[in-house]
Order: C-alpha cells, then structure tokens, then sequence
C-alpha cells in the first residue's frame, strides 16, 4: 500500500516540476513609444479616438531565427502618438502601414531598431494628411469650417472622382461626451437619436469658410443653412461635442477630422 502511495506522490510532484519548468517562458521586458508627426506642420495628427485608423508594424527583424515573422502592430491615438511597454527586447523594422489612415507616409521607408532589455526607444515617422479641418463654429446650430488641402508636394487627393462626382464625403457628428467619430456617432437619417449628419462637396468648398446647406430657399433662391433637427435628434437641447469629418476619394476609406468642439445647442 505505502509503494502504490509513494508511487503516486512521486507522479504527482514530477507532473508539477514538469509544468513549473513549461510554463517559465521570459516576459516581455522592453517597450517603444513614438508618434506619427504632421509633415506640414511638425505638430500632432487629428485621428478618430478609437484609434483603429492609424497602425505602425512591428517586424522581428532577424531572417535566421524568424524567417516569417509574425506581425506585431501598435494603435496610434488621436494625436497621432503611440506607446507599449510590453515588447519583447529583439531587433526589429518598424513601419507605418500605408493607408492605415487619413494621410500619405512622406518617407515611404522603414526603421531599424534594436531593443535591449530595459529599454523604451522613441520611433517618430512623418506622415501629411490629406485635409485639415480647421476648428468648427457653431451659432444657432449652423456650423461653418474651412476645408484646405496639404501643401505637401506629393500628396495628391480630391473630394471627388474623375467624374466629379461623390457622395456622402462629409460629415457633421455630433455627441453628448467628449468622444467624436463616425463609428460612435453613427445614427443616421431615419434612425432614433440622429447623431451623424451627411453631406456631398466638391473640391470648390475648399481654401474657403463652408456652411453645409439644408438645399435652396425657394423664394430668395439662396442656400439655407443646414440647423440640427432635434425632432430627429430625439434629445433635448444642452451641451454637446461636436466635430466635423471629411474623406477623399484617393483616402482609402479613412476620414481626416477637425478639432472637437464643446457647443451649447
């Protein structure tokens, strides 16, 4: 009875060791942080918050140990800025992803980087944005903002086709706190609280201030100005956040902002 007992103690303790020692893999012990940097301006990027709009890959950058490295990819935040403490200390090629976001990478590269344990190097890239929004005004719920194209010689972009038609390139968004995207703010026409106003422009709204229009005034045949229908809103007037979105054709899907702007509506 005592060999049978031992025998299963002995089992149980080598099953236990055997597990300990899997399980003692390295964590990680070094991090990056940096930021996407405005080409034009030098200073910080007007992104979505839920920072899915912007990406920088991380590759291990050695062929002998990983000939098919896995890719590691960083969010970027609003401001353009990025940050991760939980990188394994290895050589790596970092770069942002192409169309990954509102903006053409300048430097068309790659960076070389290698992490030593304890460490946390800064990687900065230089990006232009297709659009700059610039801050919206808002009086008796009409807004007005100017629309400007980057003056980065190699950027190129429209807000409409060949055709010279789009649709739907502008939006107007609208939230009760201080987070402002189309992916929140993605009530439509027709649906309960409306919080997601569309609009169709051409290149001739840019370099100058632009009010979007509710269509004409069938007496004095002049735009009248778009205003917040609360009806269709389903919310009551109060303080609200407010930021305007546009896209071009050549942008990829993505949608350069303006700043956010606290209202009174």
């Amino acid at each position: 009875m005592k060999t049978i007992k031992t025998i299963v103690i002995i089992s149980c303790a080598l099953f236990l060791f055997a597990g300990c020692k899997k399980d003692n893999y390295a964590s990680p012990n070094a991090g990056m942080h940096g930021a996407l940097i405005d080409a034009e301006t030098g200073g910080k990027l007007q992104l979505s918050e839920n920072g899915l709009n912007s990406t920088v890959r991380m590759l291990v950058n050695d062929p002998a140990k990983y000939p098919a490295p896995t890719p590691f990819d960083l969010v970027v935040n609003q401001d353009g800025t990025y940050n991760n403490t939980l990188i394994f200390a290895e050589k790596y090629k970092v770069f942002p992803l192409l169309q990954s976001g509102p903006w053409q990478y300048v430097a068309n590269d790659s960076v070389n980087v290698a992490i030593s344990p304890g460490q946390n190097p800064a990687v900065n890239f230089k990006v232009a944005p297709y659009y700059y929004i610039s801050t919206p005004t808002v009086v008796d719920s009409t807004v007005t903002f100017t629309v400007t194209k980057s003056t980065v010689a190699t950027v190129t972009n429209s807000l409409q086709n060949a055709a010279g038609t789009t649709t739907n390139n502008l939006l107007i968004l609208i939230n009760n706190y201080n987070l402002v995207n189309e992916s929140i703010c993605s009530n439509t026409a027709g649906q309960y609280y409306q919080n997601q106003f569309r609009f169709t422009v051409t290149d001739a709204i840019l370099g100058n201030p632009y009010t979007p229009s509710a269509g004409v005034n069938p007496v004095t045949k002049l735009p009248l100005p778009y205003s917040f229908n609360f009806s269709l809103m389903n919310l009551p007037h109060g303080t609200y956040y407010l930021r305007v979105a546009v896209e071009g054709v050549g942008s990829g899907g993505k949608f350069n902002y303006s700043p956010i702007v606290k209202i009174s509506l």
